[in-house]
């Protein structure tokens, strides 16, 4: 994949509107513990022998040659300049020695030049970014020299990644928790919002929260997550030199397993000072990179269901200490990019972006998706972390508004339920209750995001008997509840309880069916009556006393003043949550059985029930999760104090960030056809007629 070049004719020189270029880097805060006396050793082990990095005072504009970085590499420098940086450096994430009037006298040595160019053209040649280099090749040389065992992240050494941000000067720049010199120095994109000195961690300049300075090591201890190697050769601290740590170093190496949290009677975050070197120094991930992940974790996980549990965002923090480069950072790195514009441009702080292809958001997508795609093609198959990437980059086009296309990156999800061969085990549920936790996070997803696809795209599931065997439940079958299997559940990740997604996923079946029979004209009402009657009953039929399991409690690093926990929704809330799916999975059943007419007392009854059980949900954040529920409630709806009130709960959440938009518009070009021309008006089909492209996740 060739990634866009961006023009300077369309970058706006004003920093109140760039950010699509450079989002949020504005704040020095670490994911990691601090390690000391790193940060000199990373500036000096980044410049050329004998010279220091240029440290020269800067004029406001650029001189015309462009800067010294440019004019060594003899290429076209933008002159455009973002702190201490020019635009040209920045995109390529390479040291920008700036600008001055007299040629820095390291210069004059040829061969320290030549060694600056060649160590330029190694970094950016691990990138992809020049022609006729292959990643490849890189990859393969990399994976030489890459040693020492790994358990869930066996392909580590065979991983593209990306090319590495130098910095300029220790002493005009803050240093991460990470030992990483973010080389903005007084950049005028340091947001003051940011920049809290509340959300800084201790080592970092500037912090003044005492209680992280008080809390030694700790161990955190989460069930789930016992499979996890978080001490991969991928980054062994071995790599470094002389890398020292101090007690307020996190150890994450001591994660008991699920039988020994059930003997301490519960989350156990035991406090202890770590073994020398074993902490997993993040090296290879540039400040810039570092910068988007926070941001991630502070503001964008809550806005998507599947991401804003503690069990989930503990399994992506996981997975990006495993590979700080790999496609999981960049997915989420791009995430956090597209929503610190989106956020901006609604506050009116500044314009629309008119080249989204070449935004920064749009380039940590591209390298994301590259790296899948390559994986796919070095090793011959996904892993976990890959899923989880591609399941990130749904999202992202469902928060761009749908102008990505979802499909290609759900189908290496989907390919990689094929090559796991879950389907092909006798009992694929008990089974997936064994495997590590994320793996049933990878799968619920995949099945999750596959499920809407179906109603998108108007055809089964592609693995439907797979979900039918994985979400159907002994007990639906009795008046006694059973204990639940171990294996985690739809409704812990999504709101939606299991049952209630299998009578999705076998109605979206039906719907097909009927289609296709109609189609032949070979359709059999009576059939169809008696198929839509068993959904009904097995969805009537669920256990009595539903058992809810508890979030796990969010990452020890993660537990920063800046970044807020998201509330779990409590008992009262969750069955609320569950009745809404049940009673909206009724009234899709309906729709299917009788069209989407209005005025059949079946749909009437239905669309009644699911909005007295929205009343009864305070509007909040947790509208999100429903999206579904009001969209085919309001689409099915003549009634217009109906139409209000489910179309107030959309606007009354920020439609800005993910498809609240979209499925706005899709309410109401039903309602306008329907008003206008009567009749029956099918509302999948209406989203398929104006291309929305749109998940009702």
């Amino acid at each position: 994949m060739t990634l866009s070049r961006r023009s300077s004719k369309s970058i706006s020189t004003s920093p109140a509107t760039s950010s699509s270029s450079l989002s949020p880097i504005s704040r020095p805060t670490s994911l990691m513990a601090p390690s000391s006396g790193t940060s000199s050793k990373n500036s000096s082990a980044r410049t050329s022998p004998n010279r220091n990095a240029v440290d020269l005072p800067r004029t406001q504009m650029a001189s015309k040659g462009g800067c010294w970085t440019c004019r060594l590499r003899r290429k076209k420098c933008d002159e455009q300049r973002e702190g201490d940086s020019c635009r040209t450096c920045i995109r390529l994430t390479i040291e920008c020695l700036g600008w001055g009037p007299k040629r820095p006298e390291w210069m004059r040595d040829k061969q320290a030049v030549e060694a600056y160019k060649a160590d330029i053209k190694a970094q950016l040649t691990r990138a992809g970014l020049i022609r006729g280099q292959p990643r490849s090749s890189m990859l393969q040389a990399q994976a030489v020299a890459t040693t020492g065992p790994t358990r869930t992240r066996s392909l580590n050494s065979h991983r593209y990644s990306a090319p590495a941000t130098v910095t300029h000067s220790p002493s005009n720049s803050p240093s991460s928790g990470l030992g990483l010199d973010f080389g903005f120095g007084n950049s005028p994109y340091m947001d003051p919002h940011h920049l809290r000195h509340e959300s800084l961690l201790p080592g970092v300049s500037g912090a003044s929260n005492s209680h992280f300075q008080q809390l030694p090591a700790a161990s955190f201890s989460d069930p789930h997550l016992n499979d996890l190697d978080l001490n991969s050769s991928y980054f062994q601290s071995t790599t470094l030199p002389n890398l020292s740590l101090d007690s307020s170093d996190y150890n994450l190496s001591s994660i008991p397993t699920i039988h020994q949290h059930q003997q301490s009677g519960g989350f156990d975050f035991n406090v202890h000072p770590p073994p020398e070197l074993n902490f997993p120094v993040v090296s290879s991930q540039n400040s810039i990179q570092e910068n988007h992940v926070m941001y991630y974790f502070e503001n964008v996980r809550s806005a998507h269901s599947l991401f804003s549990v503690n069990t989930t965002t503990n399994v992506v923090y996981s997975l990006i200490v495993q590979e700080p480069r790999g496609a999981v950072t960049n997915a989420v790195c791009a995430l956090a990019s597209l929503h610190f514009t989106r956020k901006r441009v609604t506050e009116g702080l500044e314009a629309p972006d008119l080249n989204p292809d070449h935004s920064t958001a749009k380039y940590f997508y591209d390298e994301s998706y590259f790296q899948l795609v390559n994986a796919q093609q070095i090793s011959g198959h996904y892993n976990e972390s890959d899923v989880i990437a591609a399941l990130h980059l749904v999202y992202f086009s469902q928060l761009s508004g749908g102008s990505m296309d979802w499909m290609p990156v759900l189908s290496i999800a989907l390919d990689w339920i094929t090559q796991i061969g879950l389907a092909e085990q006798e009992d694929p549920r008990s089974t997936l209750s064994t495997l590590p936790l994320t793996t049933q996070i990878a799968v619920k997803g995949t099945m999750w995001m596959d499920i809407f696809a179906s109603l998108t795209l108007m055809r089964p599931p592609k693995y439907f008997q797979l979900y039918q065997r994985l979400l159907s439940h002994p007990a639906w079958s009795t008046d006694v509840a059973l204990p639940r299997p171990a294996a985690l559940q739809m409704e812990s990740l999504t709101g939606c309880p299991d049952d209630a997604m299998l009578a999705i996923a076998e109605i979206s079946a039906l719907a097909h069916w009927k289609t296709m029979e109609r189609n032949k004209g070979t359709l059999n009402y009576r059939e169809l009556i008696r198929r839509g009657d068993d959904i009904e009953q097995r969805l009537r039929l669920r256990p009595g006393t539903p058992i809810f399991e508890e979030d796990a409690p969010l990452h020890p690093n993660l537990l920063q003043p800046s970044i807020t926990d998201v509330i779990f929704p409590n008992e009262e809330v969750r069955k609320l949550l569950a009745s809404i799916f049940r009673a909206t999975a009724l009234l899709y059943l309906h729709t299917v059985l009788h069209d989407s007419n209005p005025g059949v007392s079946d749909i009437n009854v239905s669309v009644d029930g699911v909005i007295q059980l929205i009343h009864q949900l305070l509007p909040s954040n947790v509208d999100r999760v429903i999206v579904f529920p009001i969209c085919l409630a309001a689409c099915m709806t003549d009634d217009p104090v109906h139409r209000d009130f489910l179309k107030g709960r959309l606007q009354a959440q920020d439609e800005s960030i993910g498809n609240l938009m979209k499925a706005r518009l899709l309410i109401e070009a039903v309602w306008q056809k329907r008003d206008v021309q009567g009749g029956t008006v099918d509302w999948q089909q209406t989203m398929q007629d104006r291309a929305l492209n749109l998940l009702l996740l």
